[in-house]
Formats: C-alpha cells, sequence, structure tokens
C-alpha cells in the first residue's frame, strides 16, 4: 500500500483532523501495535527532504529543517481567552488549513497531535527517530518527522519538523496543567477548553532560528522577524536586557535568588511564577540583572508535575508582566515595561546585515 494511502486511513480511523473539527478530546490513548507499524510504515529519509539529522547530549538535532522564510516579519494575536496569558497563536499549514499552536519555549521540539497530521501533510522519519519529551512528564513518546510549512501571514516556516504521538486525543502538558494551577473555575474551564483546540506546540527547536521572537503580554500579540536587529520600543521602560544562555536547546537566563546565582530555563507555557528542583533554597528575592520582578511565589517541580531534572524555570506569573524579547541574532534578553501610548511604534527594524504490549521502536528513553 501507499505511504499516502496509509496515512489517510490512518487520519480516517482515529479522529476528524484539524480543519475539519476544531476539537479534540483531552484523554490521550496510545495506538495498539498494529497502529504504531501503519504510522511508521509511512516514514520515509530524511535526507529526501534535505534534512540531515544529528545526535548531541540534548538529543536529535535536525540540520536544514525548521527555516523561515528570508527578510520577512509578522505579528500574530494571542487567541487564548483573555483571562488566560498562555502563548496560542492561530497559523496556517501549506493547505491553507487554520492551525492554533501554543509557543513553549522550555520544549527542545515541536510536537503535533496525530489527528492533525494530514493537514500539515506530515510524514515520519524512516527509520524511527523517536523520543520522550523532556520539558514535560509523558508516558508515550513522540516520533520525528517533517511537515509541509507553518504560516504566519507571509512568513514561511519551511521544512518544519515536529514530534508526534503515535497516540489518540489532545495536548496532554496543557491539558494535565488545568490540575495543578490553583485559579479561578473559569481559568481552569477556559484552559481546559483552549486545550481542546490547540493542535500543537511550537518549540524552541524552530524559534531560535528567528532572528527575534517578541512576546508583547500586555498587547496580546507575538512578533516574528526572520533577518531583523531587534531595538527596544521608544517610551518604553528597559527593565533588563541579559546574555542569553542555551540549556539543552532552550532559551535561558542567568539570575540571583537569595544572593545565589541561578539558571532560569524561559518557559513561555508554564503557569506559575517560578518553579525550581527540589532542595533549591526558596529565599527571596530574585534578581535579573539589576531588576527585582517582585515578590512571587517560587514553587517546586512536583507542585506542577514536571521532570526533576529540569533546572529553575521562570514561567508566565513573571514574564506575562511585561514584554519579553528572546534576540537569538544578538544572544540577548529582553524584558521592557508597557511603553506610552504616543511612544509606540513597529517592534520590527530592517536588517542592516546582507542579504498487545506496544514496543516504541527507535525511540531514545
Amino acid at each position: 500500500m501507499a505511504p499516502h494511502r496509509i496515512i489517510w486511513i490512518l487520519c480516517l480511523a482515529v479522529l476528524p483532523l484539524a480543519g475539519c473539527s476544531n476539537r479534540v478530546p483531552l484523554e490521550r490513548t496510545a495506538l495498539s501495535q498494529s497502529g504504531v507499524d501503519e504510522f511508521l510504515a509511512a516514514g520515509r529519509d530524511a535526507r529526501m527532504n534535505g534534512i540531515t539529522i544529528y545526535s548531541d547530549a540534548a538529543g536529535a538535532r535536525f540540520e536544514f529543517a525548521n527555516r523561515p522564510s528570508t527578510q520577512r516579519s509578522a505579528q500574530m494575536d494571542i487567541v487564548a481567552p483573555k483571562r488566560l496569558r498562555t502563548p496560542v497563536i492561530k497559523a496556517r499549514t501549506g493547505r491553507f488549513t487554520d492551525i492554533h499552536l501554543l509557543l513553549d519555549t522550555s520544549a527542545r521540539q515541536s510536537w503535533l497531535l496525530l489527528p492533525t497530521i494530514q493537514a500539515m501533510e506530515y510524514r515520519p522519519f524512516a527509520p524511527p527517530t523517536g523520543e520522550y519529551p523532556d520539558h514535560v512528564p509523558a508516558d508515550i513518546p513522540g516520533y520525528a518527522g517533517v511537515a509541509n510549512k507553518v504560516v504566519l501571514n507571509t512568513l514561511h516556516i519551511e521544512s518544519p519538523v515536529f514530534y508526534v504521538p503515535p497516540a489518540r486525543g489532545g495536548l496532554g502538558p496543557l491539558a494535565r496543567a488545568t490540575e495543578q494551577v490553583r485559579a479561578h473555575p473559569k481559568s481552569i474551564t477556559a484552559r481546559s477548553k483552549l486545550a481542546t483546540r490547540t493542535h500543537g506546540v511550537l518549540g524552541a527547536a524552530v524559534l531560535r532560528n528567528f532572528a527575534f521572537v517578541r512576546f508583547d503580554f500586555p498587547e496580546r500579540q507575538v512578533a516574528f522577524s526572520s533577518d531583523g536587529d531587534y531595538r527596544p520600543q521608544p517610551g518604553a521602560p528597559l527593565l533588563a536586557r541579559l546574555p542569553l544562555r542555551d540549556w539543552r536547546g532552550r532559551p535561558a537566563i542567568d539570575a540571583t535568588l537569595g544572593g545565589e546565582p541561578i539558571l532560569l530555563v524561559l518557559d513561555s507555557a508554564g503557569e506559575f511564577d517560578l518553579s525550581v528542583p527540589a532542595g533549591t533554597p526558596l529565599s527571596q528575592p530574585l534578581l535579573l540583572g539589576d531588576w527585582e520582578p517582585g515578590p512571587l511565589a517560587i514553587t517546586t517541580h512536583e507542585d506542577h508535575d514536571l521532570p526533576p531534572g529540569f533546572p529553575a524555570r521562570l514561567g508566565l506569573g513573571v514574564l506575562a508582566r511585561n514584554s519579553l524579547t528572546i534576540d537569538f541574532k544578538q544572544r540577548r534578553v529582553w524584558i521592557e515595561g508597557k511603553p506610552l501610548r504616543a511612544g509606540r511604534e513597529s517592534v520590527t527594524i530592517p536588517s542592516t546585515d546582507p542579504a498487545e504490549p506496544v514496543h516504541y521502536r527507535g525511540v531514545k528513553p
């Protein structure tokens, strides 16, 4: 049977596809062994898409993938309910189908739901390249593959690589977080509904290929630039300008907590202020350079059902108070307050640079 025929049959057997239905159930159920075998049978060599796979300490690395179109920028609205800070945007697929994606800087790779693979023209790699996510707990691994493209207005991301868990159901990490958030019941309900409408995660492997990504949480917008040089907004107080660090492929910053140095992974999907590994002293204050965000709730990874081996994570409770720019080109992290209305202008500045038990095969623990 032809590979594209296998994908089509598998999609019809699992759930309605993105574009045909805006909602998917949250319950995660693994496919049977035969379902996993059918899914992997559609795989093809990554080199057919011009992608070379390498491995390093963090896991698989995909060269010549996740390529933004050059000399382009895009500004996208955050489409999450207004009572939520979660940066979910509405992008489009190469087949002009709307797709909702969570921007998660703590995720090393990007992840996609199985019901969405046909809308994204996704094809797994062969031999299978699989692993369990390490930024959230999961008992079902994902398999790497390439989709057609992700479209952000006129900015295209070519050959995006996604990991797809062979399972029915919705976005588990987003759904599970509703059990951990101590919030108003309406916020928890809104978060559950958002999870049913979210088709995948754009992780750091995609985001780091941009010159910069700017999360304007007060204005509920996200700006992407493939080549631009970032400059702070006129009239906006610059709260912190920090060197951009890297922890296993994720953006991170150096900070001090209670007078002691600490590495913080930026977690744009974390519904908390600051989450630290067990055993970390919880004394305040937190200083980001010379800026002190003020009183915050310090919790442990166990409180949020997060992997214990992760370093400290700075979440939306702090990040969403202001604007956050991850400047990959200049290796900087900018945190800015809200500007005066008279000083507002575009943040995209043209560049001056030249142009039965299921056996998951090939899975890295």
